[in-house]
């Protein structure tokens, strides 16, 4: 019966139709492998026998796709072990090499039938390798060019085919992870197999994001038991790539070791654009992935490069999965939703909700519902969240009535709410109304003044946006909104300047609406002015600030209102006749009167308050000014809104009126009579000094050295944009050259005033990180103002022959360091339109590559650095030399590596750091770190670390006071006082560096056990030619007398990091040995390691003694001080990280011992096996004590001991040596202190013992210490006392 079927499946006979025999097989194979004996054709065996060789004939013949079916499902039955499947499985691999894609999936059901938890990895990985070779050979198809001599009909063709099979291919996909996840959910091994796959793919990314992975994995997160480890993995993996992606941008050495042609973009792409055909299971594993990635994107951890990437992928993934699966909108906004309200920095997922609708508007109005339960909790987000949401939802608001409705009466609750917060949103959601609901023609001024209650019948008003536009719905919405914000002047003064400020953008937006919001702003003005001829003042601060009580409120913030109403004025006249062209129907009279009205009201106020004297203002010079009565708070608060006054009329002057001989005067007027305000406020603020210590003190009275203003200016960034560009510009080829001229010389050279203007700015950029990404856009053009106007400041002036000038020295350092912010700005949050801000910056417009931009900026950089080394006095420049270097380091990271322009600026910084001794700690730091980075991304090999080294050997000396060092001059930044500086630096760069080493090894490692077709020899040289430079470098400063301090922590540190590199490098040997057969050692890697013994293992025990020697003499001499306080606790910290030291090194030499073994190579040939332990044992003294027990008893030898002070046993953190060659002996005295006499008792054949355990791996200069421990233990057997600290 068994051999009937057997026959069926002959090579040269087809398989009989009559398929009956396959449900009597597997019976009566199982029952002959039951049996203990059978016989066949003569032959006695077991039956277990009998069925391998039944089995192996089977696989032996040749598979159709039919028969490999009905024998699979045969084999299914028979319960085989796993060496007899193996071969099943091979057989398998064979026979999918030749049936078609249609026929796949039933093989790899049954084949996960027949297997099921013995060897579920196997089929997984047989799967996997498959469909990852196919995608593989069908981009390959596609990727061909086709022969010019091919006809387009062939063409067409070949095309057609190429579809059908990728249709063919997908679709065997898709059923392939249906039967995986199917089986999957009662087989949790399988499961288990496949996160074990993942995770030895962590470190090898394009071996796990493929297509098929993806959608695997995807598919697999349906077992909840292992989604959240699936998901995980998936972003770890991702992480990990976009941080190695970051680093060999800036690596040479790493781009040339590993180059990785992983691209995740498209892999995820090609992965959602297969989810269209059904993939379900797969869509929601990707729809969470992408949520996890956007958590990643949040607080200061979303700055990083990977988080961006994080996010931007999501960004990505989202909108492409909602356009082919729709259905999947209302999870994904849930989602979305639930996270803006719950996180702490929701803007990440803001922007994907903005992408959304933006991409599927109507499909996500479908589930409007779940957008109003958010918006009703609109009050708990934080202010600049809540209104990147609102603009994000806005284009939704004017597709749906009731969508817009909802959100009008939930600001309009907001309008009331408790929380200041709140209502801040609510105005700010009204004026987005104002800003994107235009209308055709200006409101009549007597319907925007009217009151709330009127207005509110309104609220259902329709907005029709299929039409251009619907004049009247849009009037009467705008009439609604006006007047409920003419409500908020009755809120706190924080509301109040939320509606201020964003009235100019309403006016921008909404041109129409200009001359009513005037109106509306003038009518408010009138109740805080008094502008008759006889009042001093025309501010009636008693009505701007109130007391009540104790306390004292700012009841109207007066310098915002006059900004937002100079700002609307300037907008009326720069468009006035855009305005006008809508305005037919308008009352002309009234508007000549409200615009009337406004400029009398600034002139009067500028005219009363330009030289107008503190008393004039109301502000009482000898009053109190302290925060801490309410006469003192009462005060301050008048002189802040005095002085915000003067900047709002500052604001108007140069916004409204084109600047002139006679508008100077005035400007200077009004800033000097502003400064008497800060100037008073400062001097109170004052802290008096300690008594008797006068303007020396270094008590609570020393004064800043930079001047701060007590309250924050009123000035804008853009309108201070406009007044630098006006006072320092050069304007060419315009009337009146000369006016200007005089302009920029009386207010372009008033010390006071521009340093003023230059404060405004840094206080704008200082608060840039917690801005909103929609609140940073709307600072770049200004930004991009301000850059190019002292950009061309700083290169004219800076470094100048006159360097005697103080102030002028500040003023064009506090220059510089603006435009080194704006440029780190630039690189940093504006990468997408880098190019475009660059061109606008630096007027290139005809540059079409962004490298030659960032060039042209480090050029001006390097004259201006050139120009201050070569100053006379360039001693007072070297800070403005430092601002200098860290720009260029900033525009350098932004190019592109392959620029042969990057490789020109290198070339100049190395020149300089060889030619140039600057004595300035900073800017040797600074050029050193730049000269690293770029030599780090143009070479993947230099010797600067090596030469460095060498330098620092040099000038600081040898810890060895009788060795003489080479001296070694190639670079003058390097001398004895910056010596200390570069050592650091150049620690930072080998910490690097072996970080490096080890990510790639851990690479090496992984795709050992992946395979794959990695060039592993290529990386092995780049690690050992890595390596050897960081030991060349690390030998030459463990050698250094180092200075004590933290760089001797640093430098313990790092060669702990070079051991553990050098461990891990032996553990990929390892297993090398362990996964393949006839492996051999590269003669270079031998040779790394003598050198590692050689260069690293012998110096750095002499240099443990001598930072332990070191420490222990100052600590000496600071005993009883503070300083010497601070000594004992760096000798603590030191006394942690050497132990951590001798581990490295100790478990370096076990992994090289193990590595010599199974390599049968004397890797320990010249090394020198060292111990550390807490104790040392000091032969000389050991035998003089047994000597002198042998005519003692043993109480004499106790006392005996006891006068010795412990010789035998001492504290110390050194190493025992024995060899020749070395200064100090074993027999050395010891250096640390003595041993105590409360010690205990231990048993010195024990102690024999145990000592022995521990050094069974010693080499053949230690036997000496190990006889003499023999011959005693012979001799004397008596007990003797070791005593230990």
């Amino acid at each position: 019966m068994v051999s009937f079927p057997l026959s069926a499946v002959k090579p040269g006979k087809a398989p009989t139709s009559d398929l009956r025999w396959v449900d009597l097989m597997a019976k009566t194979i199982t029952s002959v492998s039951h049996k203990e004996e059978v016989t066949v054709e003569g032959l006695k065996m077991a039956g277990e026998d009998y069925r391998y060789q039944v089995v192996k004939t089977l696989c032996d013949l040749p598979w159709s796709a039919e028969t490999a079916i009905s024998l699979l499902s045969v084999i299914k039955d028979m319960d085989l072990p796993k060496e007899e499947l193996e071969d099943v499985i091979h057989k398998v691999k064979e026979v999918l090499k030749k049936v078609d894609y249609q026929s796949v999936p039933p093989l790899v059901y049954h084949l996960v039938q027949v297997v099921h938890s013995k060897l579920p990895h196997r089929v997984l990985q047989l799967v996997i390798n498959y469909f990852n070779k196919q995608d593989l050979k069908m981009e390959s198809s596609q990727g061909q060019d086709h022969s010019s001599d091919i006809r387009t009909e062939d063409l067409m063709n070949d095309d057609a085919i190429e579809d059908s099979k990728k249709t063919d291919l997908t679709e065997a996909k898709g059923t392939v992870i249906l039967h995986l996840t199917h089986h999957a959910q009662y087989n949790p091994a399988l499961v288990q197999d496949f996160l074990k796959h993942m995770r030895s793919s962590i470190w090898l990314t394009e071996r796990l994001v493929t297509p098929f992975n993806l959608a695997l994995a995807f598919s697999l997160t349906s077992v909840e038991k292992f989604q959240d480890k699936i998901l995980d993995s998936l972003k770890s993996c991702l992480l990990k790539f976009f941080r190695e992606e970051e680093q060999s941008q800036h690596c040479q050495w790493l781009r040339d070791a590993w180059a990785s042609d992983c691209d995740v973009r498209s892999a995820f792409i090609t992965t959602v654009e297969n989810c269209g055909m059904g993939w379900d299971q797969v869509s929601q594993g990707l729809v969470q992935l992408a949520c996890g990635l956007l958590e990643s994107g949040g607080g200061t951890k979303g700055e990083t490069y990977a988080s961006q990437r994080a996010v931007e992928l999501a960004g990505l993934l989202l909108p492409l999965i909602i356009k082919r699966q729709p259905h999947l909108i209302r999870s994904v906004i849930s989602q979305l939703s639930c996270f803006i309200l719950s996180s702490s920095s929701p803007e990440q997922y803001i922007v994907i909700l903005e992408k959304l609708v933006r991409a599927v508007p109507l499909t996500v109005l479908n589930h409007h519902d779940v957008l109003r339960e958010t918006l009703e909790y609109l009050e708990h987000l934080p202010l600049g969240a809540a209104t990147h949401l609102l603009l994000a939802l806005n284009p939704l608001l004017k597709m749906n009535i009731a969508l817009k409705d909802s959100l009008m009466i939930i600001l309009r609750k907001m309008l009331f709410s408790r929380k200041i917060e709140s209502r801040q949103i609510a105005v700010r959601g009204f004026l987005q109304f104002l800003k994107y609901f235009r209308v055709m023609g200006t409101l009549p001024s007597s319907q925007a003044s009217m009151s709330f209650s009127s207005s509110l019948s309104s609220t259902s008003v329709n907005v029709n946006v299929h039409s251009v536009f619907n004049s009247s719905t849009n009037e009467a919405l705008c009439l609604e909104l006006l007047g409920v914000l003419r409500r908020c002047f009755s809120q706190q003064q924080e509301v109040k300047c939320t509606l201020y400020q964003g009235l100019y953008e309403v006016c921008a937006a909404n041109p129409h609406l200009v001359v009513s919001v005037m109106e509306l702003l003038l009518q408010h003005s009138r109740t805080f002015m008094d502008l008759r001829p006889d009042a001093l003042n025309p501010v009636q601060l008693k009505r701007v600030v109130q007391v009540q009580g104790e306390s004292v409120i700012l009841q109207e913030p007066l310098g915002d209102l006059l900004s937002a109403l100079a700002a609307c004025q300037a907008y009326y006249h720069k468009h006035r006749d855009l305005v006008a062209a809508a305005d037919g129907e308008n009352d002309e009279d009234n508007v000549v009167s409200v615009l009337n009205e406004t400029c009398s009201l600034f002139d009067k106020l500028i005219e009363k308050l330009s030289g107008c004297d503190l008393g004039d203002m109301g502000i009482n010079t000898n009053g109190d000014f302290s925060s801490g009565s309410a006469a003192g708070k009462k005060n301050l608060l008048n002189a802040q809104v005095m002085a915000t006054v003067f900047d709002s009329l500052l604001e108007y002057i140069f916004l409204t009126k084109k600047p002139s001989q006679e508008t100077v005067p005035t400007v200077l007027s009004l800033f000097r009579s502003q400064q008497k305000i800060v100037d008073l406020i400062t001097e109170k603020n004052q802290r008096p000094g300690k008594k008797g210590e006068g303007s020396k003190t270094r008590g609570r009275g020393r004064l800043p050295s930079k001047p701060t203003a007590p309250f924050k200016s009123n000035l804008s960034l853009r309108v201070t944009a406009d007044i630098l560009a006006t006072t320092l510009a050069e304007e060419e080829g315009q009337d009146g050259e000369g006016a200007n001229d005089s302009i920029r010389t009386v207010l372009g050279n008033n010390h006071g005033f521009q340093m003023y203007l230059l404060n405004v700015v840094e206080i704008n950029l200082s608060s840039f990180k917690g801005l909103t990404r929609l609140e940073r856009e709307k600072l770049l053009p200004p930004l991009k103002t301000t850059a190019k106007i002292l950009l061309e400041e700083c290169i004219g002036c800076v470094g100048g022959p006159d360097a005697s000038d103080v102030r002028e020295v500040t003023r064009l350092r506090q220059s510089l360091n603006i435009v080194a912010t704006i440029m780190s700005i630039f690189c940093k949050h504006f990468k997408h339109k880098l190019e475009a801000v660059l061109k606008d910056v630096l007027g290139k417009t005809e540059v079409s590559s962004l490298s030659v931009l960032l060039h042209k900026i480090a050029k001006r950089c390097r004259k201006m650095l050139l120009r201050i080394l070569h100053h006379k006095e360039r001693d007072s420049l070297l800070k403005d030399a430092t601002i200098l270097v860290q720009m260029i380091n900033t525009v350098s990271q932004s190019m592109d590596y392959n620029s042969p322009l990057l490789r020109e600026v290198q070339e100049w910084v190395l020149q300089l750091s060889k030619d140039q001794n600057f004595d300035n700690p900073a800017l040797t730091e600074a050029l050193l770190k730049l000269l690293f980075q770029l030599s780090d991304q143009v070479k993947a090999n230099h010797s600067m670390t090596w030469e460095l080294a060498q330098e620092l050997h040099s000038k600081l000396g040898d810890h060895k006071e009788d060795t003489e060092v080479k001296s070694h001059d190639k670079y003058s930044v390097v001398t004895e006082d910056s010596a200390p500086t570069v050592l650091g630096v150049t620690l930072i760069h080998l910490d690097t560096a072996l970080a490096l080493v080890e990510l790639v090894v851990c690479k090496m490692r992984a795709s050992l056990s992946a395979g794959g077709n990695y060039d592993l020899e290529k990386v092995e040289q780049c690690i050992i030619t890595k390596c050897s430079a960081v030991i060349s470098g690390i030998h030459e400063i463990i050698q250094s007398a180092l200075p004590l301090g933290s760089l001797v922590d640093h430098t313990l540190t790092t060669v702990t990091k070079l051991y553990n590199a050098l461990s891990s490098y032996v553990k990929y040997y390892l297993d090398l040995y362990r996964l393949r057969s006839h492996t051999q050692l590269s003669e270079k890697f031998e040779k790394l390691v003598k050198m590692s013994g050689d260069l690293v293992s012998g110096p750095v025990y002499p240099m443990i003694t001598y930072i332990d020697t070191i420490q222990r003499q100052v600590s000496d001499m600071g005993k009883g001080t503070k300083k010497g306080t601070v000594l004992i606790t760096r000798a603590i910290k030191e006394s942690k990280l050497i132990p951590s030291l001798i581990f490295a090194v100790e478990r370096y030499e076990n992994h090289l011992i193990t590595l010599s073994r199974k390599s049968r190579i004397n890797l320990m040939h010249g090394m020198k096996v060292s111990t550390n332990r807490d104790f040392r044992i000091m032969v000389s003294a050991l035998v003089e004590d047994i000597e002198g027990e042998n005519g003692e008893g043993e109480n004499g030898e106790e006392e005996a001991a006891g006068r010795k002070n412990g010789n035998g046993v001492t504290n110390s953190p050194t190493s025992d040596r024995d060899s020749g060659d070395e200064d100090r002996s074993v027999n050395s005295p010891p250096s640390s202190p003595d041993v105590s006499s409360s010690s205990k008792k231990h048993n010195f054949k024990s102690s024999s013992s145990n000592l022995a355990q521990k050094r069974k791996t010693m080499s053949q200069e230690h036997k000496g210490i190990a006889q003499s421990q023999h011959q005693v233990s012979q001799t004397k057997k008596s007990k003797m006392s070791l005593k230990r600290k």
